[in-house]
């Protein structure tokens, strides 16, 4: 099996373009899904810190610096490898960016 998609005979003349639409509508939909879990993530930790104030506990054996190493130890541990920078990828990262700026 081939790692390209297959498309009907009509398209095929204009699968690279298609192609590259969709790697653009990919990075577009995850730019505004990351932009929506952003602002989700910043408004639980307010949430969080609102609570503590008032005295109130969700998670109770849970330090702030144990969140903070956690995070840090998972961030560490990403490996990307090669990428190979090409047009689609270009594409994915242009649509990824619009989507964070405008969502």
């Amino acid at each position: 099996m081939s790692g390209s998609l297959i498309y009907p005979a009509g398209l095929e003349p204009y699968a690279i373009y298609i192609t590259l639409l969709l790697g653009f509508i990919d990075g577009l939909l995850f730019g505004l899904a990351i932009k929506k879990a952003l602002i989700s993530v910043v408004l639980i930790i307010v949430a969080f810190i609102l609570a503590s104030f008032l005295g109130l506990s969700f998670i109770p054996s849970v330090s702030t610096s144990q969140i903070s190493s956690t995070i840090f130890s998972f961030f560490s541990q990403l490996n990307f490898g090669t990428i190979g920078v090409t047009f689609s990828i270009v594409l994915f990262v242009i649509g990824f960016g619009i989507g964070i700026w405008k969502g």
